[in-house]
């Protein structure tokens, strides 16, 4: 019978890096930790994660999420919104992981006491709590007097000093002014009518135009927030994750090999994950060289292509006619580029088509251009152009 490898990778790809092997963005954590004494002293605060696919926005929240709860001792809430697009559907996921939170502490039973009349079921040992079918009076009701729900529930919490809500990908609330209405009310009420007793901290999370059409449904939303873009990590920073990361599993890197996995992941936290992931199964003697480096990058580059690139984009960008295209790209690692420039890498045929390739690489958001008629252009997610360059390594087809 042949033997399996009995070996558990480290890495985490497509999914919320666990806070024990967060690496980077201390800068950005300890901005918004300092802000937690005025949020435990009543003074409700306000936090947006923006950032383009991949930068880690999850595992940033999760990160502070667990410090939060640790050194200032507030009950943690993580609701991811996913396709979620009105604001009662929010609130009811909000209270709902509220009260599956604290349903451990010893106090709780007071609030479950208020909540009775509500609550559908308990799972087994207490987990899967969840509101009632008919619950939209009650949903109506707190949405309407959320600032002083919170402040309310809080003063329930014996030895436990505020809340700290986490609203994941908030980008279906966005299509509408709804929510930006809603939330600067929500956000001035705490202020004006709750000053003091509001042991509240929100974090919003989004992609960086989301952010800007809320605040074109409402110029006033954003002064609410201390907002924090997530650009790619400092090569110091995906050194460390590296070296870090294959060291809690005993296998040691060869400079030459970290500096390939460096180069390839650019700084993005997903690419970082996945080359991480193939390398760490290519290796069979626990010393990562070069030749393991390159086969790990090699799938990886596979990977991302697979789930994040080939599912967004219609297979006519990927024909015959615009495959050497897409390869000289990579080849050249091109992140940005002027049109006239670009065309000394073509031959003949491929400059007949170019015209016709960034329309339609316009249409499906592959390239973005940098100005109006300027023909400048660049990639606007990494991910794009580091599959490109593995790909054109790699020499494999698209």
């Amino acid at each position: 019978m042949e033997e399996f490898p009995l070996k558990e990778t480290p890495f985490q790809p497509g999914h919320p890096v666990n806070p024990e092997n967060f690496k980077g963005r201390m800068d950005i954590i300890q901005n918004i930790i300092r802000y937690m004494p005025n949020v435990i002293s009543g003074n409700a605060q306000h936090f947006f994660i923006t950032g383009k696919r991949g930068m880690g926005k999850t595992s940033l929240a999760n990160y502070v999420k667990q410090l939060v709860q640790k050194k200032f001792k507030m009950v943690g809430v993580h609701v991811t919104n996913d396709s979620l697009q009105d604001i009662e559907s929010l609130i009811s996921h909000v209270i709902e992981q509220l009260l599956n939170e604290i349903e451990s502490e010893t106090w709780s039973k007071k609030i479950f006491r208020k909540f009775k009349d509500n609550i559908k079921s308990v799972g087994a040992f207490g987990a899967n709590i969840e509101l009632k079918e008919n619950k939209e009076e009650f949903i109506k009701s707190v949405k309407n007097n959320f600032p002083q729900f919170l402040s309310e529930m809080v003063k329930d919490f014996e030895d436990k000093k505020g809340i700290f809500i986490i609203i994941d990908d908030i980008n279906g609330l966005t299509k509408s002014p709804d929510f930006a209405t809603w939330y600067k009310s929500f956000s001035d009420t705490l202020d004006v009518n709750f000053g003091g007793e509001s042991p509240v901290a929100i974090m919003l999370s989004g992609y960086p135009d989301k952010l800007q059409a809320l605040y074109n449904h409402n110029p006033s939303f954003n002064r609410i927030f201390r907002s924090y873009n997530l650009g790619p990590l400092t090569r110091a920073e995906v050194s460390s994750f590296f070296e870090d990361t294959f060291e809690k599993v005993s296998i040691k890197t060869e400079k030459e090999a970290l500096d390939k996995m460096i180069n390839f992941s650019t700084g993005i936290p997903t690419m970082m994950q996945e080359i991480g992931e193939g390398v760490f199964w290519e290796d069979s003697d626990n010393i990562i060289d070069e030749n393991d480096a390159l086969k790990g990058i090699f799938e990886a580059g596979m990977q991302i292509g697979k789930k994040f690139i080939r599912p967004e984009i219609d297979s006519s960008i990927y024909s015959p006619k615009y495959r050497s295209i897409l390869l000289k790209m990579g080849e050249h690692a091109i992140i940005s580029f002027k049109k006239s420039n670009f065309e000394k890498y073509l031959n003949d045929e491929e400059k007949k088509v170019f015209p016709d390739f960034l329309k339609k690489a316009k249409q499906l958001k592959i390239l973005e251009q940098e100005r109006a008629r300027s023909g400048e252009y660049k990639f606007p997610n990494m991910l794009y152009p580091v599959y490109l360059a593995i790909l054109s390594i790699k020499n494999d087809k698209l």
